[in-house]
């Protein structure tokens, strides 16, 4: 039986949870307010990853899979096919697009898409330690409006090629919506580097290995005359090529990509952009797709 008398005075009453039930409660509560800071940590990286300032909206939509790419396709009466020598028209398979940096500023996408373009390969980052500042910008608004995005790295010999594709790849996750990524060989850049053969086979070698592993397709190729002459193409054989050819179609038939202009002009975008016509059909035969 248990008394209910008062206790005599000058006694401690005696405590209400002995001292091991005192340290479970105590790990209990610590435990919830473990628990309520991860939630509060998770909720807000997800807000800001949905509002492009806590990461790359660039390659968002999922790894590499088996996914049919689809691209946005150029009707027959758009008005950038003004843009395309001789008589404006496109093969089958074929679609029309632009390629894009922080060069061309702000882009009015709507605008893009309303005068018939496709896709648009923006550009990425470059070298080590750059990352184009429209890149997220660009993105966004391509596909908001149904173009379809694809992203380039303008590589340079002052880094190492694996350096430059973690660069990469922090920018533009893999997307098995996005076009294949493509990598830019010239000598227009501030890097004035001239390696051997052989070591600038082996850079431009180990950006491909890392982001063709990561992305799980083959890169597209765009070089220009002055980096063929110089290095050749060694390392970048059995690939998609992205060539540029002004005023006609390329001699090579299995081109996947065509750059046809410098000085193109789009609804949407303030002074000139490139033009080009890729061929779907024939990134799709490489795997690239």
């Amino acid at each position: 039986m248990t008394s209910s008398s008062p206790p005599p005075t000058g006694s401690r009453p005696r405590p209400k949870y002995s001292p091991v039930q005192v340290r479970r409660r105590q790990v209990a509560a610590g435990g919830c307010l473990l628990l309520v800071i991860l939630l509060v940590v998770v909720s807000c990286t997800a807000l800001l990853g949905r509002d492009g300032k806590g990461g790359s909206d660039a390659g968002r939509g999922g790894g590499s899979g088996d996914a049919e790419l689809a691209v946005s396709e150029t009707p027959s009466d758009a008005p950038a096919l003004s843009q395309l020598p001789g008589k404006g028209t496109l093969g089958q398979e074929e679609n029309l697009g632009i390629d894009v940096s922080a060069h061309q500023e702000e882009i009015d996408w709507e605008k893009v898409r309303g005068d018939g373009v496709g896709f648009a390969y923006i550009k990425a980052t470059e070298g080590a330690g750059y990352t184009d500042p429209r890149l997220n910008a660009n993105w966004r608004g391509a596909r908001q409006n149904g173009v379809t995005p694809g992203a380039y790295h303008y590589f340079t010999l002052c880094s190492p090629g694996a350096e430059q594709a973690e660069e990469f790849l922090r920018a533009v996750p893999p997307s098995d919506d996005a076009l294949p990524p493509a990598l830019d060989l010239e000598f227009d850049g501030a890097c004035e580097n001239r390696p051997e053969v052989k070591e600038a086979d082996a850079q431009v070698d180990a950006f491909l290995e890392k982001v063709e592993e990561a992305w799980g397709r083959p890169v597209l190729l765009y070089s220009s005359v002055d980096w063929r002459n110089h290095y050749g193409l060694g390392a970048t054989e059995d690939r998609p090529d992205w060539l540029f050819q002004d005023g006609k179609r390329p001699a090579q038939g299995d081109w996947a990509l065509w750059q046809v202009r410098f000085d193109g002009s789009v609804a949407g975008i303030d002074g000139d952009v490139d033009i080009d016509v890729l061929r779907l059909d024939v990134l799709q035969a490489s795997g690239a797709e």
